[in-house]
């Protein structure tokens, strides 16, 4: 097995001795290639050692785990980042995650799960190198199959996975470079959305049969490569033909005749050149967007006007609103909705067309994930049901009131999730207060710290899986331990305030009284011989 760079960073050196000497890391593929005591020494040992993985903490003064990702981002390094947080340091761990962190690991770590994250890292960095070298290699391959890898190398570059400068290096060496007679056209051809809706069934056989029809009517005319990915297909045609677009718009009419489902297709301008592949490519997806959201069937640019590209657009507040919702963001869904409601076009047709694709694109999220209740998708129906009887303002007030029922959906599907997560931890909480009732100082602060989690997110989640608070339930447990030794004749009553951690005998006597109706020696004597 070759062993791969690893360098671990923790600002506690009895820690960060304890994680290098602990674990077989050449077991788990690993060479400890380096280490730093702080986030200024890591940045420094990453960018000298250029490790495949680095392992760090999260906090540490002045420059934190996160500020030492931020900074690696910046270089052209690439490594892999696992970082060690406390459940105290939860929300840290999820910036670490939005930072692109590979994963994190709860202190204390879990040997079990610390080899099999080890072992993720190390099969990720190894596949990439893999990849890498195939991809280095390209120069070797034989020019008859230069069609399927520039099959391959356009779809890397239109998805801006390879640069421009790499494309034209590929062109070059399969002597395979555009001339200028030569024109690249992208043509975007899709079922409407809103028809998964209604026949979600035929969806899928629909779309399937369509792409089988296009691959047949357009490479009868025209060479093309074929680009797949999660927005759908596109077609880049390769061409000397001046009267290509018609062409194309004519086989579209056909197609569309002979299509039983809701077509819709955009076809972009001619353009020269390997930056044309890309500007076509773009252009036909940004007409695509238009087309969907006005309802027409197909668009296709003019010679004299120019087409905003997706890219270079500014904040999509379709997705604004999505990743609110996908938040459960109720404060953060307010403000992407009226950003919205200031962009929608003047002509209450088109706004209400553009209101139905936010609505689909969150219903399709809401199915992905969660929150898509039998009550919320009732909602999403009788909204889809009376889209033309609604004005551009009802359908406005319509569609708020029901994100804003999926986000109340999620943030209860989101605690039934945590509480289940968390009940192991919850278990602990309890045992820990219940061994620790005669210690004064106990709160909801030290408990918290116990079980790692942050007090006030540690109180959320005691709440949600107790049914009380955690003060009601301290004194709960006072009060009952006090009960039982008071029954048992146990103790004086100075003895019992001590087992039960309230020193002041005058208070307790007013809390257990508010707690049983009864003064404590009231109470004593009714189980006394």
């Amino acid at each position: 097995m070759e062993l791969l760079k690893l360098v671990i960073v923790d600002d506690e050196p009895i820690l960060l001795q304890g994680l290098i000497k602990t674990y077989d890391w050449a077991g788990m593929g690993f060479q400890v290639a380096g280490t730093a005591q702080s986030g200024e020494q890591a940045i420094q040992v990453i960018k000298e050692v250029k490790p495949h993985v680095v392992l760090t903490d999260i906090r540490m003064k002045q420059i934190t785990g996160l500020m030492v990702m931020e900074e690696i981002q910046k270089t052209d390094l690439e490594c892999l980042f696992i970082v060690l947080s406390a459940y105290r340091d939860f929300d840290y761990a999820q910036q670490a995650c939005d930072l692109g962190a590979f994963a994190y690991l709860l202190k204390p770590i879990e040997d079990e799960k610390l080899q099999e994250t080890m072992q993720g890292a190390y099969k990720t960095c190894v596949e990439k190198m893999k990849n890498e070298a195939k991809y280095e290699s390209w120069e070797n391959l034989l020019v008859k199959d230069s069609n399927s890898f520039l099959q391959v190398v356009v779809q890397k570059y239109v998805q801006n996975r390879i640069p421009q400068e790499r494309v034209e290096e590929v062109f070059k060496t399969l002597e395979d470079v555009p001339g200028n007679g030569q024109r690249f056209i992208t043509v975007c051809v899709e079922i409407d959305l809103a028809y998964k809706i209604t026949n979600s069934l035929e969806y899928e056989a629909s779309r399937f049969a369509l792409i089988k029809l296009l691959e047949e009517v357009i490479g009868a005319a025209f060479f093309y490569w074929k680009i797949e990915g999660d927005e759908g297909d596109a077609f880049i045609i390769r061409t000397e033909d001046k009267g290509a677009v018609r062409k194309l718009k004519s086989l579209l009419e056909h197609v569309k005749k002979n299509e039983q489902s809701p077509v819709v297709a955009s076809i972009s301008k001619p353009y020269k050149g390997v930056e044309g592949i890309r500007r076509s490519y773009l252009e036909a997806r940004r007409l695509l967007e238009m087309a969907s959201m006005s309802g027409a069937s197909a668009l296709t640019a003019s010679e004299d006007v120019e087409v905003p590209l997706a890219e270079e657009t500014g904040g999509d507040n379709d997705a604004l609103v999505v990743n609110a919702v996908r938040r459960n963001n109720t404060k953060e869904l307010k403000e992407a909705f009226i950003h919205l409601i200031y962009s929608l076009p003047s002509d209450e047709e088109k706004q209400c067309r553009c209101l139905q694709q936010v609505m689909l694109k969150t219903e399709f999220m809401l199915q992905e994930s969660y929150g898509l209740t039998e009550a919320i998708e009732e909602k999403f129906r009788k909204y889809y049901y009376n889209l033309e009887n609604l004005s551009g303002a009802k359908t406005v007030d319509v569609c708020y009131k029901i994100l804003c029922s999926a986000v109340e959906e999620r943030m209860k599907a989101a605690q039934k999730m945590e509480t289940k997560y968390f009940k192991e931890y919850m278990s602990e909480a309890m045992t820990y207060i219940d061994e620790h009732l005669q210690d004064e100082d106990l709160s909801i602060v030290s408990v918290a710290a116990h079980v790692y989690l942050n007090p006030v997110y540690f109180g959320r989640v005691f709440k949600n899986t107790c049914h009380m608070t955690f003060k009601k339930y301290l004194m709960q447990q006072r009060m009952e331990k006090a009960k039982k030794l008071l029954e048992s004749g146990n103790g004086s009553i100075g003895e019992i305030c001590d087992a039960v951690g309230i020193y002041n005998p005058s208070y307790f006597s007013h809390l257990f009284k508010q707690y049983t109706g009864k003064l404590p020696s009231e109470y004593k004597k009714e189980y006394e011989g």
